[in-house]
């Protein structure tokens, strides 16, 4: 005889995927007032965004949560504050992108976008500034999908070369930049300043 499904274990299953499924702004303030319990006003300071923009955030999850658990696709809600501390938050985080880049000497201009996806973006500089055969390697496995012995084979080389640069590459990556929901977390992490 097999168990039923335990309907609490299944609705903090769904619970959890929607919150998952929030944008990266509006997930970091939710958890931030829900499992932190940060106020508004600290979130705001915290992060030098509105406090107004904060509740906003907050009413957001709370209405894209509900949506999700009710079985719907939820719409994002299209809120002025939220957009403008969004915006300021980007234009921090690629701040950040470009300074850390920087002193890992790469200097490459990064092709940000309106409309584009910062972390691919700024991923994309730190793999093509990987040495040469670091970055074959890499992209045979992570792009084409191949095993360690079938790049050995491709590239004529030993399996423990290619296992080397593999590790090669994961720490060229480590080094970079965090991807903007972390360096958002470390942000408001942070105890606020008193100016």
């Amino acid at each position: 005889m097999t168990d039923a499904p335990d309907p609490e274990v299944e609705r903090l299953a769904a619970y959890r995927k929607a919150v998952d499924r929030l944008p990266v702004l509006t997930r970091v303030i939710f958890l931030l007032v829900r499992l932190d319990a940060l106020s508004y006003d600290e979130i705001a300071r915290r992060l030098s965004i509105d406090a107004q923009a904060v509740e906003s955030c907050l009413v957001e999850a709370l209405g894209m949560i509900r949506i999700m658990l009710d079985g719907a696709e939820p719409r994002r809600r299209n809120h002025p504050r939220i957009a403008l501390a969004e915006a300021d938050l980007h234009r921090r985080h690629r701040a950040y992108c470009e300074e850390a880049l920087w002193t890992l000497g790469i200097a490459s201009p990064i092709p940000w976008t309106d409309h584009g996806d910062d972390d691919q973006t700024f991923m994309r500089v730190i793999v093509a500034a990987m040495p040469p055969r670091v970055h074959d390697t890499f992209i045979l496995n992570r792009v084409e999908q191949l095993s360690y012995a079938q790049i050995a084979e491709r590239m004529g080389t030993f399996q423990w070369i290619v296992r080397y640069r593999m590790l090669r590459a994961i720490r060229h990556i480590m080094r970079g930049p965090d991807r903007f929901e972390q360096w958002l977390r470390d942000v408001a992490s942070a105890p606020a300043t008193i100016n």
